[in-house]
């Protein structure tokens, strides 16, 4: 019989998020052929790990957030005291791990950001470290990012990234290679009528200030003040912390989750946090993505699958989004007004909404394969466990 490699994956955010669910759609197929461990922060995360493999849950999981969008600068340096605070809690459970798993074979870091996690797994197991990307790498603080990168191209023995443009912002770009997210759910594509009385604008994923559900809700607001027939539906559901971490981060204005009371609204309907996707692109016309990531999200492809047209912020297309194409770009964040014009042009051009839709599935088709993004994962932890057996051997 062969040897299942064990691996260990780190997931260092604990609630919900899109690198949670990334990472589900790929172990939920491979889990039979490798021993999977997880380290996760304590949360929703570990719940839905346990179903994988063995899960050990920490008090915390230390980061370091180089992305472009929430890199530290100012106040937010004083987040790395909260990250000291975790390493003891880290340590103590890589070394639970490492006595309870005599073996292991691999470590596949799920996030970028914790880094520092990762780095201390390599010290202690002396094993391949693979660094998943999934977010656009900082470049504007030169010394930071080039610290930054030296550091990770010293202990990364393979990078994967979902898309061209993260890869934009690693270089050089040795190492890397683009893995895809993929989408795993039976589509019900029960298509919304376009002769409704109300275009039905969607938002799915964390409510968060950056994601730009504040900035969604006003444009709404004032648009349906001016009659125009708009309902709102959204599904996700703000962030769980660590309540002493939240009234530090509330007293130092760092808080990113939003006020849940501006969700009281009668165009308002608010799913709240929901497993099957497709309850909740079957009453939408078209999706907005108005984050100030300047990056086109897992959101985006999967409005693709569902047939949905996009509105998002973006400066410049994507290999998965092409304005005019797939949806609809505006470029400044803090623009109610074009965010505004965006939904307006869905609204009196609603055919728009059928042909950008089918634009959409093509792209999401071609590019997010769901079997050729899992044999192209499986072949990278194959090859790097073979390659460091093959010269122990030798």
């Amino acid at each position: 019989m062969k040897k299942k490699y064990n691996i260990l994956i780190i997931q260092p955010i604990g609630s919900f998020s899109g690198s949670l669910k990334s990472l589900e759609n790929y172990i939920k197929h491979i889990y039979k052929k490798y021993n999977f461990i997880f380290l996760t922060q304590r949360g929703f995360s570990a719940n839905i790990l346990n179903k994988y493999g063995k899960v050990y849950k920490s008090f915390g999981i230390p980061k370091f957030d180089n992305t472009l969008n929430s890199h530290y600068s100012g106040i937010r340096w004083l987040l790395l005291i909260r990250e000291f605070f975790f390493i003891p809690f880290a340590v103590y459970n890589l070394l639970r791990i490492k006595y309870s798993i005599k073996n292991l074979d691999l470590i596949h870091l799920n996030e970028i950001t914790g880094i520092p996690t990762a780095i201390i797994a390599k010290f202690i197991f002396d094993k391949p470290l693979i660094v998943h990307v999934r977010s656009l790498n900082n470049l504007k603080k030169k010394l930071t990012s080039k610290i930054f990168l030296k550091i990770l191209y010293r202990f990364a023995d393979k990078i994967l990234v979902i898309d061209k443009e993260v890869l934009k912002t690693l270089r050089p770009k040795k190492k890397c290679e683009i893995v895809r997210n993929i989408l795993d759910i039976k589509i019900k594509n029960s298509k919304l009528s376009l002769n409704s009385e109300y275009l039905y604008v969607g938002y799915i994923g964390t409510f968060l200030k950056y994601k730009g559900v504040e900035k969604l809700i006003e444009a709404v607001e004032d648009l349906v003040r001016k009659n125009y027939k708009i309902k709102l539906i959204l599904a996700g559901s703000t962030l769980k912390r660590n309540t002493f971490f939240s009234k530090i981060f509330e007293i130092l204005n760092l808080e990113n989750n939003i006020d849940t009371k501006i969700l009281n609204k009668k165009y308002i309907i608010n799913l709240g946090f929901i497993k099957n996707i497709n309850k909740f692109y079957k009453k939408i016309h078209i999706l907005c993505f108005p984050s100030s990531l300047n990056a086109a999200g897992r959101q985006i492809f999967e409005a693709g699958f569902f047939s949905k047209p996009v509105i998002i912020c973006l400066k410049k297309n994507s290999d998965t989004f092409i304005n005019n194409f797939n949806g609809i770009a505006y470029k400044n964040f803090n623009s109610v007004n074009q965010l505004q014009k965006s939904i307006i042009h869905f609204y009196k051009n609603k055919k728009l909404i059928n042909t950008m839709g089918i634009n959409g599935r093509k792209m999401a088709i071609k590019n997010h394969s769901k079997n050729f993004n899992i044999k192209k994962m499986t072949s990278i932890y194959n090859n790097l466990i073979n390659n460091v057996h093959h010269s122990i051997k030798k």
